[in-house]
């Protein structure tokens, strides 16, 4: 990867030390600012893989946004704050359904999404 391009990435708003592993390169930033980097990785023609979640401890979320430039993935690991973080579907519509998705399984609120409606739990079950 390009010496410009890492420091790019680590100049986002909130960004941390990119670390390359075997399965791709890492940054591991709770406070990243998840729509300047989707806008960003946007810019780049990068792709939005996926995105994953886990639980933490105190009831957060560790949610994961996996993207695909260059021939190489891009892994930003992002914690919600009151298990809340922004939307980035307004930037990338094809994270809709994942967000929703994560918000069903973890109750993650993804502040600004467009269409917030649950997507696989029925509405009488607790996410």
């Amino acid at each position: 990867m390009a010496t410009d391009l890492k420091s790019q990435l680590s100049g986002l708003p909130g960004a941390t030390e990119l670390i390359q592993q075997r399965d791709g390169w890492w940054m591991s930033a709770p406070n990243l600012d998840v729509i300047e980097t989707a806008k960003y990785m946007l810019s780049l023609e990068g792709r939005l893989s996926t995105i994953t979640a886990a639980a933490l401890p105190g009831n957060e979320t560790e949610v994961i946004y996996h993207y695909y430039f260059d021939h190489q993935v891009f892994n930003f690991k992002v914690t919600t704050q009151k298990n809340t973080i922004p939307s980035i579907s307004s930037v990338l519509p094809a994270a809709d359904w994942i967000e929703r998705e994560i918000q069903d399984l973890y109750k993650v609120r993804f502040t600004g999404h467009p269409h917030p409606e649950r997507l696989i739990l029925p509405a009488q079950l607790e996410p």
